[in-house]
């Protein structure tokens, strides 16, 4: 999922422009609080508590956004089901006018071997 999302239904205090930025909030070792726009790193302020820090990087969010459009791309991603390679050879026969002619002779050979197991089992047991 981005980082940017157009608002569906607009607050009352949001204009139709507005979009919600996700931002990541952590609280630093010396206590002060660090908020970064995911995939933006070069824009991330310090600031002593969170109100502040969202404000700073608003401020600065819309400076860098400023003149800028942001729209949205879609991309296909790779598949990683694995391509059954039996599909590529499916219906390559369907205007052979052979076709039908050989499914007969397959069935007709099927039919030999059957009665040949046949005969070849009612002479065993014979």
């Amino acid at each position: 999922m981005n980082s940017f999302s157009s608002l569906a239904s607009q607050p009352q205090n949001q204009s139709a422009h507005d979009i919600l930025i996700n931002v990541i909030i952590k609280q630093s070792s010396d206590g002060k609080i660090i908020a970064t726009v995911p995939g933006l790193p070069e824009l991330q302020v310090e600031a002593s508590n969170k109100i502040t820090a969202l404000a700073l990087l608003q401020q600065r969010l819309e400076a860098h956004l400023e003149g800028a459009e942001i729209v949205p791309l879609p991309v296909k991603l790779p598949s990683r089901e694995q391509k059954n390679p039996w599909l590529e050879m499916a219906g390559i026969f369907k205007d052979d006018p052979q076709f039908e002619q050989m499914l007969a002779a397959i069935e007709s050979y099927r039919q030999e071997l059957d009665q040949n197991i046949e005969n070849h089992s009612s002479q065993e047991l014979g």
